[in-house]
This record gives structure tokens, C-alpha cells and sequence, in this order.
């Protein structure tokens, strides 16, 4: 009856340590028993509550509120403005006022009297340079505004990516915690065993190994989720994470949907880019191309005799003459620009329709793998190790058949955290790729983005 009552107890507490998948409790939190049989909060828990609960949403939203890594491209955009408001602005005016004959001899004041010249004259700009210039203007301010969208879809992928690289690794320091409390247990297990002469010393001493090996395992895992947590709180423009995670979406993984790759990457920013770059560089070709045409100037004054009382008016007109300078040289620049502009747009085309198609890869890929953990090997890495533990409890096995099952049943869980945590990098980057997220950036007011 003693024999049966022990196992009956051990095979509970193996049930209450085998779960199929890890659980959304925060790491450190310990839960005691209260008198009216409520679970009691420790000190640790309860101000972990204190902190805010950062889902990925609000995370993005932050982060596109107060990171500062956009404001040097809202800077851009503003500088782009004014550059187009430059653009359409016309040459000013020129006065002159000239003094002729001040201080001639009386001879020839007599031929020629003191004269006051008043004129005004004005460079007129033909062949089109202001509407080439503002053109040029325009597809400044619209490539400023697509690279702001750009960066801020990048800052969307950076923080989703970032956000599930520090919920995994707090699932990790969950994971090495009960990895370390069950190693422990079973250290307990084969101790009795060892100190009753049923099983030798060595079991003993490997047991006491693992259990100290997961005891470094879990300052490890504490030390990189420390360290993910800063880089998150970088991302989202704070000096400290002074938040909890909430990984109830890391382990909810939808079947990817194949996206159309064509219609996809126009909406993003980076193709409608590269076409507002050969748009401006044909605006430049006819920039150049117009200041080759030489502008006239025209004048008109007035002069004006005060020793005869007497005033005439004056009327000119001056024009280069494009012997020495016919702009030829900037006009051949122009016009290679042009054309690396449509070889740069092809690049970019061809080198992002493959990284969508890896993206989109990975993400069936680690869907699969994610899935086939959960569902399938996790359940049975789980009973081999629990019938493992029972049958060595019983004599039946030998300790390595539970240390290799324990093993095992760890090193699969580490994996399910992994895939989820790859499944979720990878969607980020198809959805940065497809600009999937441009209502959240509309969503968040960002002023630039349409």
C-alpha cells in the first residue's frame, strides 16, 4: 500500500509538471495559497501587475508616436516643402541709378551735361525652367514623403520583430525555470533511490550535473531577456522597459496566405520610390536641357538732365550669346541619369520580389514546423517522459532513459518557442514588404504617409 500511494503521488506531480504548452505566466511570479483559497499574489507578481501591459499594438502606436528615429524624416519632408515652395519662385528685379558727367571740365559739360540714369530690369526665364524646376520640386517632396512611409514601416517590422524576440525569450526564462524546478524534482527522486541501494552513486552525481546545468541555463535565459527588453524599449523611444509583455498572440499562429507578390509591392512604398526617381530624373533632363536656352534680360529707365531741366525715358534688352556654354555637358549627365534610374528601379524590383518570396517561405515554413510541434510531437515527447520517469521510479528503466527523456521533452518545447518566434519575424517582413500596415500608420496620425 506504501508502494502504491508513492507512486500515485509521484505520477501526480509528473502531471502538474508536464504541459503541453507553455503558459502565459510571467516568469518570476510565484503563486501562494490564501485563506479564502484564492491564489495569492507574492511581491514580485503583484508589482509586475504595477507595470504596464504592453500588447503589440500599443507597442507600434508608441513607437510611431515617440520614436526618434522618424523625426529626421518628418524633417525631410518639411525641407522638401520649402524646396518645392523655392521652386516656383521668380528672379527678382534689379534698380540701378547711375551718375554720368559729375565732374567733367566746362568744355565738355557744354557737349555732354550731368546726367542721373534710374533704371529697372528684370532676367526673364523662358524655355520652361520654372515648370522643369518645379517638377523636379514636386518629385522631391513625393520621394521625401515615400521614404518617411518607408522608415516608418520599417519601424513597424523592427518593433513586431523586436516585440517577439523579447516575449520569447521571457517564455525561455519560463521554460528554463521549470526546467530547473523539475530537474531539482527528479534530482529528489533519484537521491531516495540512490541513499535506499536502488540505484548506484553515478545516477546521482549525472542528476545533480542537470540540475545545476539548468540552474545556468536560467541566468542565461534571464540575462537575454533582460536584453531584449532594452533593445524593445529602444525601439519604442524609452530608456528602460518599464513594461510587461503579453504573449497571448505569440503562440496564436495563423496559416500564412500567399500573397499576390506583383500587387503586393506596388503598394509599398519602395516601388511607387523608385518611380518617382525616374519621374525626377526626366524632370531634370528637361531642367538641363531648358538652361541651355539663354534668358533675356530687359530694362527701362529714365534719364535725366538737371542742368536742361529735361528727362528721357530708356528701353534695353540684353541676351546671352551660348557660344562658349550650351550647358551640354550637365545635359549628358541628365540624361544618363535617366537611364540608370530605370536600371535601379528593375534592380529594386527583382531584389524585392525575391526577398518577398523568402519571406513568404520561411513563414509556411516555420506555420509548419510551429504546428507540427504543437500538435504532434510535444504530446509525445511529453508521455515518452512521463512513462520514462514512472518506469524508473519502478526500477523498470535505467536513470539515462529519463535523463534523455527529459531532454528530449525540454529541447522540444525550446523548438516550438523558436518556430513561433521565426513565424512571426517572417510575417513581419511580408507584411513590411506588402505594406500591409499603412492603416495602422494612418491609425497612429502620421501626416505623411498618403
Amino acid at each position: 500500500m506504501n508502494i502504491f500511494r508513492h507512486h500515485l503521488l509521484s505520477i501526480c506531480a509528473l502531471s502538474l509538471l508536464c504541459v503541453a504548452i507553455p503558459t502565459v505566466r510571467p516568469a518570476h511570479a510565484e503563486d501562494e495559497p490564501a485563506p479564502n483559497g484564492k491564489p495569492k499574489r507574492s511581491a514580485k507578481a503583484a508589482k509586475a501587475e504595477v507595470a504596464e501591459r504592453l500588447s503589440l499594438d500599443a507597442a507600434i502606436a508608441k513607437a510611431l508616436a515617440q520614436s526618434p528615429r522618424l523625426q529626421a524624416f518628418r524633417s525631410a519632408v518639411s525641407a522638401a516643402a520649402g524646396e518645392r515652395r523655392q521652386a516656383g519662385a521668380r528672379q527678382n528685379p534689379e534698380v540701378s541709378f547711375s551718375k554720368e558727367n559729375f565732374a567733367a571740365g566746362p568744355a565738355y559739360k557744354v557737349l555732354s551735361p550731368g546726367q542721373d540714369v534710374y533704371g529697372i530690369s528684370q532676367l526673364v526665364e523662358i524655355g520652361g525652367k520654372i515648370s522643369a524646376r518645379k517638377e523636379v520640386a514636386d518629385k522631391g517632396l513625393e520621394i521625401a514623403t515615400l521614404d518617411h512611409q518607408a522608415a516608418a514601416l520599417d519601424l513597424i517590422r523592427d518593433v513586431t520583430v523586436a516585440y517577439a524576440e523579447a516575449v520569447a525569450a521571457e517564455q525561455n526564462v519560463r521554460l528554463a525555470a521549470e526546467q530547473k524546478s523539475l530537474s531539482e524534482e527528479v534530482f529528489k527522486s533519484v537521491s531516495t533511490r540512490v541513499n535506499a541501494a536502488a540505484a548506484p552513486l553515478i545516477q546521482k552525481t549525472r542528476s545533480d550535473v542537470e540540475r545545476h546545468a539548468a540552474a545556468v541555463a536560467l541566468e542565461t535565459a534571464k540575462r537575454e531577456h533582460d536584453i531584449a527588453l532594452k533593445y524593445l524599449a529602444m525601439l519604442l523611444g524609452e530608456g528602460a522597459g518599464g513594461f510587461t509583455l503579453d504573449p497571448e498572440a505569440f503562440y496564436t499562429i495563423d496559416e500564412p496566405e500567399i500573397p499576390a507578390t506583383e500587387d503586393g509591392l506596388k503598394a509599398g512604398p519602395d516601388l511607387r520610390r523608385q518611380a518617382s526617381l525616374q519621374d525626377q530624373a526626366k524632370a531634370r533632363l528637361d531642367l538641363e536641357k531648358a538652361n541651355a536656352i539663354p534668358d533675356p534680360r530687359i530694362g527701362a529707365g529714365l534719364t535725366r538732365i538737371p542742368s536742361a531741366n529735361g528727362q528721357a525715358l530708356l528701353v534695353g534688352v540684353s541676351l546671352p550669346i551660348p557660344v562658349l556654354n550650351g550647358n551640354r555637358g550637365n545635359i549628358q549627365r541628365a540624361r544618363s541619369d535617366v537611364s540608370r534610374a530605370e536600371q535601379d528601379s528593375r534592380q529594386v524590383e527583382l531584389q524585392l520580389g525575391s526577398e518577398l518570396t523568402r519571406a513568404s517561405r520561411q513563414q509556411e515554413n516555420a506555420y509548419l514546423q510551429a504546428t507540427t510541434l504543437k500538435h504532434e510531437i510535444l504530446p509525445s515527447a511529453q508521455k515518452a517522459f512521463a512513462l520514462a520517469r514512472e518506469g524508473y521510479e519502478l526500477g523498470r528503466f535505467p536513470y539515462l532513459e529519463v535523463l534523455d527523456a527529459q531532454r528530449s521533452l525540454f529541447d522540444v518545447k525550446k523548438q516550438h518557442i523558436s518556430a513561433s518566434k521565426d513565424y512571426h519575424i517572417a510575417r513581419a517582413a511580408v507584411e513590411r514588404l506588402t505594406a500591409a500596415q499603412l492603416p495602422k500608420l494612418q491609425k497612429a496620425g502620421e501626416s505623411h504617409v498618403d
